[in-house]
């Protein structure tokens, strides 16, 4: 652990914020800095128009978008929800056939289970090309049967879990090298024979479920036809880029892209997700203006967005543009988009942006009858990635866009239908919710701002002559500095400027119901941190400060909670560790739990309050709760009345002796500038 630059006068005069060189193993991190009352599902729309925009149901946003991280900085995860199945992988058919030549398959990983899982590899034309990575680091080449391959075992390498690797696996002149971290196993081989593509990443091609799948993230995967280290070397701390040797990169995006010269196409599979978890430490920390945000949707279709009926949405023969962002996360069901589209009688109905049952992604407008016009049909354009939607109207020629290729175009001189009903995101009539995130929605009437390809906006969206609507989806109060999850604020949870231990806010939870849920990452078998300040108010008792169960008594999870006037308590199935007495309420106090080694300490005011054994796989996939617990039911009947500061959860030990709390805001950032 090293927290650096906590004041640094810079040239200029102005201070440096801190940073964290371990702020790539940080999966949430919330200041709970905003407005008093502020919570997160107040929309307001960028345009001059400023309609009113209405949240039905539990509608979120929060710091996870499209320009969450840089280009180069994100990554993919395989299986890391370890509760489930594991069918996540991905294919670029045809890279990495380098043949009897030089050649380096490298990336980053972080893995959240071990074991000899591949994760490059191939079976083509008769040709096998398989890279395992875990206790047993090894490389198998050569014929498809066993007579024909070569198998090299590098046994002094194993990537541990829970921790960023990078991985590199070099040919140079005849001889094949492994590299960890930029250190090379004692073992090598000379062989020149032939090696096939690598087009699975994340799999075998025989193994396209079940336990040999790589479990964890992967970030910046590059094939190259050329040797690209000969001896031990540092690690570039950034983003690999292109070059002519390079023959293809990919999971470095916000979305499923090659960004070599060939252009490989990605297809995911299963599970496999962009995630802004990265291994590069941003020397920048989120903010909403530069790096936008979204809404969240949970597929209820109750839970919308909604504006009234409005002429600015009303095409008739006018040019239009309807654009927005978004990233998926279901399949196999009808969901609604964005749309001014009132019922099912062919009457009252304009538009609509929509996916229905068979994974088709469509744009629909009215003139004299119903247009369909579809824009993928391939589940793998849109599933578990961002992805640029537009359909724009040039004269009589109505195209649509994916990340800013037309898939379609139709000509038709109508004039498009009126429709007298609310204008919706993330919902059809009221009848069909969206499963994801959603942002940057924009209703440009009167221009076609897109008339060709183009490249998909790199910033977040602005509102440019003729915008009747623009949601940003960025005025959430309560975020994640991480820019990994969106919070949802349930019944009266908000920000109060009335208590702040750090900053110029903190989160109030009432006890009555009140609570915050994001999606939990599983802690697994790993060493892990969850840390936070808490005031506790009341005398009502045995409430959850945070917990992550997936239910009441389970196994999956723990819970902490006040459990008496003086008492915090740390609990799995059973208690596992009660701290001394502190005075609790009206006090800021520091609640820490960390696990290291397989050894679980509960921390209050940075001092140890026992420890215990606890290996336990942890890995439930329910939303993680701050200021509830479900260990006596639903979170709302654990729910804690108190302010809570500074809420930071961490896949590393970052104590293992008593510490002093910090005093000042965590860094959300890995480095400076």
């Amino acid at each position: 652990m090293s927290i650096v630059a906590k004041k640094i006068m810079m040239g200029s005069g102005a201070v440096a914020l801190p940073s964290d060189d371990e702020f790539n193993r940080t999966s949430f991190l919330s200041h709970f800095n905003g407005t008093n009352n502020g919570v997160n599902n107040q929309f307001t729309d960028g345009s001059n128009s400023n309609h009113t925009i209405t949240a039905n149901g539990n509608v979120t946003q929060g710091s996870f978008g499209p320009f969450a991280r840089p280009d180069g900085e994100w990554s993919v995860g395989l299986n890391t929800d370890t509760s489930v199945s594991e069918t996540g992988y991905l294919r670029a058919p045809s890279s990495g056939n380098f043949g009897t030549g030089n050649f380096t398959y490298e990336a980053w990983i972080y893995m959240v289970e071990g074991g000899g899982n591949p994760i490059l590899t191939s079976n083509s034309g008769g040709v096998v090309a398989v890279f395992r990575l875990g206790t047993n680091t090894s490389y198998l080449f050569g014929h498809n049967t066993t007579t024909g391959q070569t198998t090299v075992t590098f046994s002094d390498l194993s990537a541990t879990t829970f921790q960023w690797h990078h991985i590199a696996l070099v040919r140079s002149s005849g001889v094949i090298k492994c590299y960890l971290n930029g250190t090379a196993s004692s073992t090598t081989l000379s062989s020149s024979q032939t090696t096939g593509a690598a087009e699975y990443i994340g799999t075998a091609r025989n193994f396209t479920s079940g336990g040999r799948l790589f479990d964890g993230y992967i970030s910046n995967v590059r094939f190259s036809d050329v040797a690209r280290y000969t001896s031990n070397f540092t690690p570039s701390t950034a983003p690999f880029v292109s070059d002519s040797n390079t023959d293809l990169l990919t999971c470095q995006n916000n979305r499923f892209v090659d960004n070599s010269s060939n252009g490989h196409t990605i297809t995911p599979a299963g599970s496999a997700a962009v995630t802004a978890f990265g291994p590069f430490l941003t020397s920048s920390v989120y903010r909403a203006g530069t790096n936008g945000a979204s809404g969240y949707f949970d597929y209820s279709a109750s839970n919308y967005l909604s504006a009234a009926d409005s002429a600015d949405w009303d095409f008739g023969s006018d040019n239009y543009t309807v654009e927005f962002w978004m990233y998926v996360t279901s399949s196999g069901v009808y969901q609604g988009i964005f749309n001014h589209w009132g019922d099912f009688s062919g009457n009252n109905i304009a538009w609509s942006f929509e996916i229905n049952t068979s994974n088709r992604l469509a744009f629909l407008f009215k003139t004299s009858s119903i247009t369909a016009v579809a824009i993928s049909s391939n589940l793998g354009d849109y599933l578990n990635q961002w992805v640029h939607v537009a359909a724009v109207r040039n004269s009589n020629v109505h195209a649509v866009y994916l990340n800013g290729v037309s898939k379609a175009t139709t000509t038709d001189s109508g004039a498009m239908n009126n429709c007298t009903d609310v204008l919706r995101v993330g919902a059809y009539q009221a009848d069909y919710g969206f499963d994801g995130y959603i942002c940057d929605a924009r209703i440009v009437k009167g221009t076609a701002v897109y008339t060709g390809n183009f490249t998909p906006p790199t910033a977040p969206l602005t509102a440019i002559t003729n915008t009747k609507l623009l949601l940003n989806m960025a005025d959430g109060q309560a975020v994640d500095s991480a820019a990994q999850n969106n919070l949802t604020l349930v019944a009266d949870s908000k920000i109060s400027t009335a208590q702040k231990k750090i900053g110029t806010s903190s989160l109030y939870v009432d006890g009555s119901g009140d609570y915050v849920t994001f999606p939990n990452t599983p802690f697994g078998t790993g060493d892990f941190t969850v840390e936070c300040w808490v005031r506790c108010l009341g005398t009502t008792y045995d409430k959850g400060v945070w917990d992550n169960h997936t239910s009441s008594g389970s196994s999956d999870g723990l819970t902490l909670t006040r459990i008496s006037e003086q008492q915090f308590r740390l609990f799995g199935t059973s208690e596992l560790i009660r701290s001394g007495n502190f005075t609790i309420t009206n006090t800021w106090v520091n609640v820490t739990v960390v696990r290291s080694s397989g050894t679980l300490n509960l921390f209050v005011n940075g001092v140890s309050q026992g420890t215990t054994t606890f290996t336990t796989n942890l890995k439930s996939s329910a939303d993680f709760v701050i200021g509830g617990g479900r260990y006596s039911g639903g979170p709302e009947t654990g729910s804690l009345n108190a302010y809570i500061d500074e809420f930071r959860i961490s896949h590393m030990a970052r104590y293992t002796s008593n510490f002093t709390p910090d005093t000042e805001p965590f860094a959300d950032k890995g480095q400076q500038q």
